[in-house]
């Protein structure tokens, strides 16, 4: 927790004298055989700590409710569940918050010079729930409610425990993966000679197929992928061309994926109306707030990518846009 808990938040858990818990979910859903489905060990530890009402009431409750959402996937399945309620309250730990915490000094925040004003001053506030402080200053030139688009492109939230790491040589280059991602986080490169050869370290490639001249790159977002998987499942290579592992090892290939999305603009070589060609054109929709897995936000994505800057989107709610 010294290593991983930011300054202020320790601080601010010891000034006010929080009881603070942990609970390692994801592992015990793994154990149970729940691969990254650990929704009802944080809820079975959400009743135990809160004690709205009786916890073992509310695990009674939660058990019953497990049997009518799942008794169609079997019996194994709703074991499973229901064993995660017993542990999402059992293996609850408390943590002792250390005293000398309440004085740490935070080291003050280092902005990138690139960062837009609205990012540093007005998103950046409202991500850490502070929103709310922002003076009416602040949206000085933005009274009808109009805000700029593409911010989440800075937000580099790092969320999934496990990314895509691409494996060239079993790759047949169809895109089917940048297809299906709901976060925009996958795409396809192509690299003439000169881009191949100041390429950074870790930048991977291929010759393109039908493509002459060029080298193709998969590029992957570390720090936008929401780790759903997806991208995985749907790679048809015999021996998947793609390989889930921990974000943490793939935290410093974030400047191959900057390094990617600046290459310089190619003609598509490929028609758009295709899986293939559609992912080599630019999506104008990027890294939204869905869920992981999403199945809304590919079709969002998708269609920017066929029409570009010719389309208006005449009503956008919800998370998908």
């Amino acid at each position: 927790l010294e290593q991983h808990l930011p300054v202020s938040v320790r601080r601010y858990l010891a000034q006010e004298k929080i009881d603070f818990y942990t609970l390692n979910a994801v592992d015990i859903a793994r154990e149970l055989g729940l691969g990254g489905r650990f929704n009802m060990l944080m809820q079975a530890a959400f009743f135990k700590l809160t004690a709205i009402i009786d916890p073992q009431t509310a695990a009674d409750y939660l058990k019953q409710a497990v049997e009518k959402s799942y008794g169609s996937k079997g019996a194994s399945v709703i074991e499973m569940n229901q064993r995660a309620i017993e542990l999402g309250m059992a293996a609850l730990h408390r943590v002792t918050v250390p005293a000398h915490w309440a004085t740490l000094e935070a080291p003050a925040p280092q902005a990138s010079t690139l960062m837009p004003d609205f990012i540093r001053d007005i998103l950046q506030p409202m991500n850490r729930q502070r929103g709310d402080l922002l003076p009416v200053s602040a949206f000085a030139g933005m009274e009808d409610g109009t805000f700029p688009s593409g911010t989440a492109a800075w937000e580099k939230r790092g969320i999934a425990l496990e990314v895509p790491v691409w494996q060239p040589d079993g790759c047949t280059q169809c895109n089917q993966c940048a297809f299906v991602c709901p976060h925009a986080a996958i795409r396809p490169a192509l690299l003439n000679a000169e881009e191949q050869d100041t390429a950074p370290a870790g930048l991977l490639s291929k010759p393109a197929q039908g493509a002459k001249d060029y080298h193709y790159h998969l590029a992957i977002s570390p720090l936008d992928c929401s780790g759903c998987g997806n991208c995985v499942e749907s790679c048809p290579s015999r021996g998947k061309a793609l390989q889930m592992v921990s974000l943490d090892s793939q935290r410093a290939m974030a400047p191959v994926w900057d390094y990617a999305l600046g290459l310089a603009p190619k003609d598509n070589p490929f028609r758009k109306t295709t899986v293939k060609g559609s992912q080599f054109e630019t999506p104008l929709l990027e890294f939204s707030g869905a869920c992981a897995g999403c199945g809304e936000t590919p079709y969002a994505r998708l269609i920017t990518q066929l029409f570009g800057d010719r389309m208006l989107i005449a009503n956008a709610p919800g998370c998908s846009s």
